[in-house]
């Protein structure tokens, strides 16, 4: 077995898979049952040791092994132990977690069932009009409502890279058009690098803050983990940056279910009282709080899963907004440190769209009322 860190987060649509089937059907050899508990015994063994979030989802990891070890072993062919495997890794209820075979790439089972709160075709169609402009990673438009003018951002992925002459160019023209406010749409973004997340906080972050802390699992115990570090934004503070960065007027950041992983940390990194400008508006994120880590089984696929957890700091969520995130969650494991999450970080004004009706985005409204009442 061999385990190796991620760099960076992404969602499991980034994973290329490895070969094509064949044009007539896959063929598929036998596997030896040994072998099969070999392989099954290896990816338990690992995940038992190295995952981070068994008490956090209450998760019975002997039990999972009981449930799926004997169907493994009885996988006739590769296909069915693969099967057996990703669902397996299913119990963890962790987007960061993929099976990668020569033939196949799992996917997590959707853990949540919200409404997307999102609709690409009512933004484009009542809102955008074809006015957008497309500089880098950034899609960005000027909205008008009654007499003001507000800075409209769609950030697709934190896979894109913002350089900062895109991001310059874009704050520029609402500087320009002299907007009332930044309205920042992250909705249903799976995700992508930290350092887009910097990127961004950066230019919000009215000082240096200390916005997130992460423990690291460090070995095969329970409580292995090395001490909290701490994640600080410091801003740019040059003369000729200065009008670059958007401090001075409300920011309204439009999330749902679908914000995950680095769409997360995003959100999670502005609960700092640096951000007080800011507002998170729509629907809880999806979470998504673990850096993945990568390993390889005795018949050489390879998988991932969760080896870090990150929080906000003690003190920025309440017991009760917690709750309201994932009832189902030990939020006391790690109560002491901060808030983890893993399933989502919680809204400031939660909005439901109502996607029949076909001639608003009542998220996109609510951000307007937020710059222009400052509530």
């Amino acid at each position: 077995m061999k385990i190796r860190p991620r760099l960076s987060i992404c969602t499991a649509s980034s994973i290329l898979l490895l070969s094509l089937v064949s044009c007539e059907r896959l063929l598929l050899p036998t596997t030896p049952a040994h072998d099969n508990a070999t392989v099954f015994d290896s990816m338990w063994k690992t995940i038992h040791e190295r995952y981070t979030f068994f008490t956090f989802k209450r998760i019975d990891w002997n039990a999972v092994r009981a449930k799926y070890r004997e169907r493994a072993i009885s996988a006739r062919n590769e296909q069915e132990l693969f099967a057996v495997l990703a669902a397996t890794l299913n119990e963890l209820q962790d987007d960061h977690t993929n099976l990668v075979s020569t033939f196949d790439v799992s996917r997590a089972e959707p853990f949540y069932n919200d409404s997307t709160n999102y609709d690409q075709d009512i933004l484009e169609r009542v809102y955008l009009r074809r006015k957008q402009w497309f500089t880098g990673a950034l899609t960005h438009a000027i909205l008008e409502r009654r007499g003001k003018k507000y800075g409209y951002i769609n950030y697709g992925s934190f896979s894109n890279d913002i350089d900062t002459a895109a991001w310059n160019t874009v704050i520029r023209r609402f500087r320009q058009e002299n907007v009332a406010g930044m309205i920042f749409d992250i909705r249903s973004n799976g995700g992508g690098s930290i350092g887009n997340v910097i990127f961004l906080a950066s230019r919000l972050a009215q000082a240096p803050s200390d916005v997130l802390l992460e423990m690291t699992k460090n070995g095969p115990g329970p409580n292995d983990y090395n001490p909290p570090k701490k994640l600080t934004i410091r801003p740019d503070t040059a003369a000729d940056e200065q009008m670059y960065r958007f401090i001075d007027r409300p920011v309204a950041v439009l999330t749902n279910r679908r914000s995950y992983s680095a769409a997360s940390f995003f959100p999670a990194c502005l609960k700092a009282p640096e951000f007080k400008h800011v507002r998170l508006i729509g629907d809880h994120t999806g979470g998504g709080s673990g850096l993945p880590i990568d390993a390889q089984l005795p018949n050489g696929w390879t998988y991932r899963f969760s080896g870090t957890k990150t929080f906000i700091p003690a003190g920025r969520i309440t017991k009760a907004q917690a709750q309201a995130v994932a009832p189902q969650a030990n939020h006391d494991a790690d109560w002491s440190i901060g808030y983890n999450f893993e399933w989502g970080v919680p809204i400031d004004i939660r909005v439901n769209m109502n996607l029949a009706d076909r001639s608003r985005d009542a998220i996109l409204e609510r951000a307007m009322d937020y710059i222009d009442t400052g509530r």
